[in-house]
């Protein structure tokens, strides 16, 4: 028998430069890149706390010192704390295990340029968890997306068996929202030295034990936000809920 997790955690991936979007943000690092007015990681700590957490652990590294003054700044509704990846340039796997000392038992992981148009991390941890060292967001049905750079998803029933940039066949994408064990981190120390450590390349260590299940995001619209285009489809799908809660 399974139980329903309770989690209180979210781990925010937001130490990268957003070098494909510089033409944009100029000398604003991506985190405080702003979507619809909102900076990108005031975002992902609105969902986050919308989804019950109480606590944001955010791995920060380019420009580090401006994103954690702005997010001081910004005040936001639950208890942050912050840890500096090794290597802002490394593969984001680096980032997630530098949150290691600081995790919980069970998080949930964000990736600060994946935004969505309603709340969507409860759906990770609306079943039990039955054997399951981590779950993935994914999108069976994808729109408005380069799936040349998507992560794409095998699935056999609700069990990843495959993760990757180059799967193919492939049954869904991956959305960028987890939620993991500590099992993560030493799938993350499993991938081989001549490997990037990505964030999926820790994945794909537990799929192939059987340990990662998927959730579809079931219509939510969702968008992650690499280019100038991306950007734009973001201030669609996030503008107009904006601004329905700031009238309301």
């Amino acid at each position: 028998m399974g139980r329903r997790p309770a989690v209180t955690q979210t781990v925010i991936l937001a130490a990268g430069s957003g070098s494909r979007l510089v033409s944009e943000r100029g000398d604003v690092p991506k985190p405080l890149v702003t979507v619809a007015g909102v900076p990108l990681v005031a975002h992902a700590l609105a969902h986050a706390r919308a989804s019950g957490c109480t606590e944001a652990v955010v791995v920060i590294g380019f420009d580090g010192d401006r994103v954690r003054a702005a997010v001081e700044q910004m005040a936001p509704d639950l208890y942050v704390r912050f840890i500096t990846s090794p290597d802002h340039s490394a593969p984001n796997g680096v980032s997630l295990l530098a949150a290691e000392p600081l995790a919980a038992p069970m998080f949930f992981l964000q990736m600060v340029d994946h935004l969505f148009g309603d709340v969507a991390l409860p759906r990770l941890v609306a079943a039990p968890m039955n054997g399951e060292a981590a779950r993935v967001l994914v999108d069976r049905a994808p729109v408005d997306f380069d799936l040349a750079d998507a992560t794409r998803v095998r699935l056999a029933g609700g069990r990843v068996t495959a993760i990757g940039k180059g799967i193919d066949p492939w049954d869904a994408i991956d959305a960028g929202c987890f939620v993991l064990t500590h099992a993560v981190f030493d799938a993350l120390r499993a991938v081989p030295t001549a490997a990037a450590r990505t964030v999926s390349s820790g994945m794909r260590h537990l799929a192939v034990r059987g340990l990662l299940h998927a959730v579809d995001v079931n219509g939510t619209g969702w968008v992650d936000v690499d280019t100038p285009a991306d950007r734009s489809i973001a201030e669609r799908l996030i503008g107009p809920r904006l601004a329905a809660t700031s009238s309301s």
